[in-house]
């Protein structure tokens, strides 16, 4: 309650000292009419204006990125409405948009510039495989809901599309170093034009994360150093073409603390190990206008990387092809058509805790999709049709289909709604895996369990139904809101099989069998509020709410421990304000402070909290900015999440650090 008190007296305190700075000063982030009409091209794989989107979307901008003083894209996820980041430890991130929140979020597809970066091993994504320089991020576009018409497999509560800026945006130099209690970084880039229509950027950034604590304050061993260099290349043919090159390279030495079942008494313990990856990844897209409303793309990637930690290793190798067309056939009518095809291999060593049956596992997924935009410009509406038609090894051919509609009947509100279907893929851990989760003792005889995948699994199916609107109340406040009705149906279940003892007779297995048998719904709504409350000073308002009921069709009861892992662990209540200030002409002041309700499961319980992050902001000379940044500043430390295996549970501890930025 103190820390609650003291934030809210900080916040009470920052506006009477802007004030007292002269009235000629203004924010240099968009105001509502320009964000209005910021190009996006996540909800319908083309450019639209943001106001005309079918969609619940928010777009982080570069300013945005900047002011909150993100050092990796899951912190500068956390200004987006209805999505909920946690940080697992130091060096894991478990990040989720309307519920179903967990280190590998199954229900979440991410991209950079297009290119899809979940695992198909277990069907989420590593968040520290992805440390891109910020400064190099022209905007990160979150949809709130399903995409699955366009953009296919895990597109089923959202979309997180991080895109980078042209390497022709930011010639010149930077240099930038950071120093704290639990961060150390340091990036350099130099980009410019090759010649008069080709331009080049190269980077490369490292950083040393500190370990964090137990929840008794002991300190843990889960530090972690990073390193990460890429380019870009983009190229202008001609006055119709364009032609970019990219590509990334990157190492992770990470330690770990993880917890253990045991077969010896006490059943449990506690090891310290390695994690770490090297990867990367090359893409070429090509665009080409071949009218006035028509453009034809093609894009070709290929990833890889090897990851290791306590509990096992694997490698992966990725390639993608795209190719889509967008044209008016007829009149008000924008059509968009196209297909792709990705190929992944896979390569699994198991270990005594977590095997797949087979060391090499190949998968394969082509699609084809098709989408009509309908202009109705005596109503000033839209009206999107448009389905997806796709295939994977597991579950065969799929249909995703989806209905938009989007009404702006003036330059202040548009209205939009939008049903939807989505589903969501197997992994290979559904499939074929066996899993060592827990050991108890009976009478001095080991019990173990473990989970075993089902060759049968089929696809996680959602049916949504969206509806919102983005408001310009008064010329200096602004409303966005977002309500849902989500019905799921084939959720991963389990259901308990019949003991039995192990091939030397020292202990005995409990085996749970994985299946498709919850279904159930969630239902919310994420509302955000922009004031302009000086030409100085702006507020950002975000309340997201969310409540899931879920139930086991067939009544297994080892199904409600998966319930309560998505039940519980989901934040019913998130709110979050932010200010903006700008003292002077030439210093920031950006605070946010945030709700968090409380978390539980299987016996573990987080509490709500209210915490707050600050940065501090300083244009030195036109070259050099000083800024200084705190995070979780209300607590010593505190606990981000419950995972859901094997990691020691880890409290994250307040860090400040100040860094230094020089452009030439």
């Amino acid at each position: 309650m103190k820390a609650s008190l003291a934030s809210i007296f900080l916040f009470a305190l920052i506006p009477s000292m802007v004030m007292a700075e002269s009235e000629s000063q203004t924010l240099s982030e968009l105001d509502f009419d320009e964000l209005m009409q910021l190009k996006i091209t996540s909800v319908s794989k083309k450019s639209e204006k943001l106001s005309e989107a079918a969609a619940a979307v928010y777009v982080v901008t570069e300013d945005e990125i900047r002011r909150s003083g993100a050092t990796n894209i899951p912190e500068a996820l956390r200004l987006v409405p209805g999505v909920d980041v946690a940080q697992i430890d130091p060096n894991k991130w478990a990040v989720s948009i309307r519920g179903f929140t967990g280190r590998f979020a199954n229900k979440l597809l991410v991209l950079i510039d297009g290119r899809s970066v979940y695992t198909p091993t277990f069907s989420g994504v590593n968040w520290e495989y992805f440390d891109y320089l910020m400064p190099d991020i022209a905007r990160i576009e979150v949809i709130r809901g399903p995409g699955a018409t366009l953009w296919g497999a895990n597109a089923v509560n959202g979309i997180i599309n991080i895109i980078t800026r042209e390497a022709g945006e930011n010639p010149g130099g930077l240099l930038s170093v950071s120093a704290g209690n639990e961060y150390k970084g340091a990036a350099i880039r130099q980009g410019g034009e090759v010649s008069e229509n080709m331009q080049l950027r190269v980077y490369a950034k490292g950083k040393s994360l500190d370990e964090s604590v137990n929840t008794s304050g002991e300190d843990q061993d889960n530090g972690g150093d990073y390193l990460q260099t890429g380019f870009r290349l983009d190229m202008q043919p001609n006055d119709k073409q364009s032609l970019t090159f990219q590509g990334d390279l990157y190492r992770d030495d990470l330690n770990e603390e993880v917890y253990l079942p045991s077969l010896e008494a006490p059943y449990s313990s506690i090891v310290n190990g390695d994690m770490g990856a090297r990867g990367g990844n090359v893409g070429v897209n090509w665009g080409m206008l071949t009218g006035l409303d028509s453009e034809v793309t093609a894009k070709f990637n290929y990833e890889y990387y090897d990851h290791h930690e306590t509990l096992f290793s694997e490698s992966r190798d990725t390639f993608n092809v795209e190719l889509q067309q967008q044209f008016s056939p007829f009149k008000n009518h924008d059509l968009i058509w196209g297909g792709g095809y990705r190929f992944s291999k896979n390569n699994f060593t198991s270990s005594q805790y977590v095997s797949l049956e087979n060391v090499r596992g190949d998968s394969e997924i082509w699609n084809l999709f098709v989408q009509d935009s309908i202009s109705f410009p005596d109503q000033n509406m839209t009206l999107t049709l448009g389905t997806k038609l796709e295939n994977n090894n597991y579950t065969g051919t799929e249909l995703q289909p989806n209905i938009r509609l989007a009404w702006v009947p003036s330059e202040k509100i548009t209205w939009w709604g939008a049903i939807s279907r989505a589903n969501r893929t197997p992994s290979r851990a559904d499939v074929e895996s066996t899993v060592f989760t827990s050991v108890i003792e009976q009478n001095g005889f080991p019990i173990v369990s473990k989970a075993y995948g089902n060759k049968d699994f089929k696809s996680e199916q959602l049916d949504a139904y969206e509806l919102g609107t983005r408001w310009k109340l008064l010329p200096q406040l602004s409303l966005d809101l977002a309500l849902y009705y989500n019905e799921y149906e084939n959720l991963r279940s389990s259901s308990r099989g019949n003991p039995y003892l192990s091939d030397d007779y020292t202990y005995l297995i409990v085996p749970l069998y994985l299946g498709n048998s919850i279904g159930g719904h969630s239902k919310g709504f994420e509302l955000l509020m922009n004031w302009q409350a000086t030409a100085r000073s702006r507020y950002r308002f975000v309340y997201n709410y969310l409540d899931i009921d879920l139930s086991d069709n067939e009544d297994n009861d080892t199904s409600s421990i998966i319930i309560s892992l998505i039940e519980d662990r989901a934040l019913k209540h998130q709110v979050s304000l932010w200010g903006a200030f700008d003292l002077s002409p030439s210093v920031e002041l950006d605070v946010r402070l945030y709700y968090n309700a409380e978390r539980s499961w299987n016996e573990e319980k987080i509490d709500a909290i209210v915490d707050a992050d600050l940065r501090l902001g300083w244009q030195a000379t036109q070259a050099l900015s000083l800024s200084l940044v705190g995070r979780n500043l209300l607590h010593s430390a505190e606990q981000g999440f419950i995972t859901e295996a094997w990691e020691s549970a880890s409290e994250i501890e307040r860090s400040v650090f100040l860094n230094a930025t020089l452009q030439w």
